[in-house]
């Protein structure tokens, strides 16, 4: 029976060394690919990368990542009275009644910010490239 022979030696059967070579490889490419997208805001952090880490709201307040962020949790926004533009936000409106109350709310910012066309986006992209290009090489 051919099935007795499955774990004979390399001389009796050289092609199954191969196979689960490529199995193991499969197996850590399908990990290392979606196992970085759960962990990404996570690694952004230790690594000091968030776009509220590089960029303090109370310093930088009018970052387009923060003009135009609203918690799905809440639904409160950064900018407590509205933006001044919706497709291009370059500010926050000022309080509708003219009181000096600040329009900015940096206790609603996630503790990560990375959304698209920030410094942290673009690194966690460029490391996913990487990580495909790495594993396509090495197959």
């Amino acid at each position: 029976l051919p099935l007795l022979r499955v774990c004979g030696t390399v001389r009796e059967n050289p092609h199954m060394r191969a196979f689960w070579a490529s199995t193991v490889s499969f197996f850590l490419a399908f990990l290392g690919w979606f196992s970085l997208a759960p962990l990404g805001l996570d690694v952004a952090r230790s690594m000091g990368i968030c776009e509220n880490q590089l960029y303090p709201p109370n310093m930088h307040p009018r970052r387009r990542a923060y003009l135009s962020y609203a918690d799905l949790k809440t639904g409160k926004s950064y900018c407590r009275y509205g933006t001044d533009d919706l497709d291009e936000p370059t500010d926050c409106q000022v309080a509708p009644d003219g009181s000096n109350a600040t329009r900015y709310d940096p206790s609603v910012l996630a503790d990560c910010m990375c959304v698209g066309g920030t410094h942290c986006k673009n690194t966690l992209t460029n490391a996913g490239v990487a990580s495909v290009a790495s594993t396509v090489f090495v197959r």
